[in-house]
């Protein structure tokens, strides 16, 4: 485990044994149990508190139908980070209140949002869980600002994403191959799926593009991890392997709004940072995906025949072969997002539909919208709409737009806190993009943020959100430490 410490390898094998335990025993009270030991771990080493996020937040749905005591694994692991920042800065309050500009404009858009709404008369628990929604993992960026953090630090966190990027990928193959037979609980080998739907990687995060999403910002922190290693040794051809892997597994989940942020980063980099080196190992990698995704496709397609077959021969049905038409629906899923019948549906119900309802919304309440939990959110998804019936919305929706949901809760008002949010982590971005290893990372959240917030509610994608701000707190610390060290050198040099 060359770059890992061994010490927190030890605490993260025991947690993951831990959890484990948890999935066998299906009493809530164990699954509690366990997660409150794992946020006291955090006492010990608050690292590993982090470490322990980024392992158990994204699969928290899986965690969660085996023993729903896991369900707040991640929020009491934050808490009791929180409660320890809290603590090591009890003599020096100031810090624990001093912010970036972008941390104000996002505290403003939150409090006009939970505002405008008990002004619509929305519940109380609907605001709270939208605000969660939006806020809860901000605070890991509010944690990390002050921590202390060393490179060691941040390799350990790269390196448990690798690795558990590649334990997903796996997963997601053995589904894939397997038809949803395996290596997925019960209850979602049976769940109502298209016949589309059901030839992708929805993985133990529950969800193709959430696991999409994943995979591609752990393939990133890998990539990141070959571009910083010096030597040409087994250890480099293992990230090659792990990244091809889970390159594979990430066109298998077909999530176009993921690749789409891929699509619009790359040349983005190029014309900040101009250069292209990298162009050839991430070529040599896509084209390796590329051709073990086809094959993956070819096996799974054998393997589907043979499951259909044996159930006609089982119970003498004679239906139609679902599977003659296999490989030409699976590229269509890329080559039609933009056809003219997607767009009718679109239209009719679907993104745009939302979109021009969103805008419909805006001019009864332009200035300050409805508020959170009144349009295509978290919340709304739970506890309705108290304006559906009035503008005509039947039923509940979740908006896959992230603009499409701040234009109905926050009016215009939201729109500029949000975009002065975005402006100021641009200059962030900007600011550190010669100044430290993680930068071209940075860039890829922020064109990513920007892009897919056309086709996710990404505000509320937790592993996006989660991973973010974790990168952000880890470069923009390293770097002040680094600056001090600087500044003692020059210190004890004078002297």
């Amino acid at each position: 485990m060359s770059g890992f410490t061994i010490q927190r390898l030890y605490l993260l094998l025991t947690a993951i044994v831990l959890v484990a335990v948890g999935l066998f025993i299906h009493q809530p009270i164990i699954g509690f149990g366990i997660s409150l030991l794992l946020a006291l771990f955090v006492f010990y080493d608050e690292k590993i508190g982090i470490l322990f996020m980024i392992i158990f937040v994204p699969i928290r749905p899986f965690l969660t139908v085996y023993n729903t005591g896991f369900k707040l694994i991640g929020d009491m692991i934050l808490l009791l980070l929180l409660v320890k920042t809290f603590y090591h800065n009890r003599k020096n309050l100031r810090e624990l209140f001093r912010f970036h500009p972008f941390e104000y404009a996002f505290f403003a858009f939150l409090i006009l949002g939970a505002i405008s709404a008990l002004i619509t008369g929305v519940s109380l628990k609907a605001i709270i869980i939208q605000l969660r929604a939006f806020g809860l993992f901000y605070l890991l960026f509010y944690i990390i600002k002050r921590m202390k953090v060393s490179p060691q630090d941040i390799k350990d966190f790269s390196f448990t994403t690798l690795i558990f990027g590649v334990v997903l990928s796996v997963q997601g193959l053995v589904e894939k191959i397997s038809v949803r037979t395996l290596f997925l609980p019960e209850v979602w080998q049976r769940m109502e799926l298209s016949y589309t739907n059901k030839q992708r990687i929805y993985g133990l995060m529950g969800g193709p593009n959430e696991t999409g999403m994943f995979l591609l910002i752990s393939f990133l922190i890998g990539f990141y991890l070959l571009s910083i290693r010096k030597d040409k040794g087994k250890g480099k051809s293992l990230i090659i392997a792990s990244l091809i892997l889970i390159a594979t597994a990430f066109l298998l989940t077909y999530s176009r709004g993921a690749l789409l942020t891929v699509i619009a980063f790359l040349p983005v980099y190029l014309v900040i940072t101009r250069r292209v080196k990298f162009l050839v190992p991430l070529a040599i990698i896509g084209i390796t995906a590329g051709i073990l995704f086809f094959s993956v496709e070819k096996v799974t397609h054998v393997v589907e025949k043979y499951q259909i077959q044996h159930a006609k021969e089982i119970n003498g049905d004679q239906s139609v072969d679902e599977t003659d038409n296999y490989d030409e629906k699976e590229v269509n899923r890329f080559s039609d997002a933009f056809s003219a019948e997607n767009r009718a549906l679109s239209n009719a119900d679907g993104r745009a539909y939302y979109f021009k309802k969103s805008l419909e919304v805006l001019k009864t309440s332009p200035i300050i919208g409805y508020g959170f939990g009144t349009f295509g959110g978290s919340a709304t998804l739970i506890y309705s709409s108290p304006i559906y019936k009035h503008f005509g919305i039947n039923g509940n929706f979740y908006s896959d737009n992230q603009y499409t949901q701040i234009i109905a809760e926050t009016g215009v008002i939201g729109i500029i806190l949000l975009a002065a949010f975005v402006i100021f982590l641009m200059k962030i971005t900007w600011d550190l993009r010669k100044k430290q290893d993680l930068s071209p990372l940075l860039i890829y959240f922020i064109v990513a943020a920007v892009v897919s917030g056309a086709v996710y509610n990404i505000l509320e994608m937790d592993a996006f959100t989660m991973y973010y701000f974790i990168i952000l707190g880890y470069a923009i610390r390293f770097i002040k430490n680094r600056e001090t060290v600087c500044i003692k050198k020059r210190g004890d040099h004078f002297h």
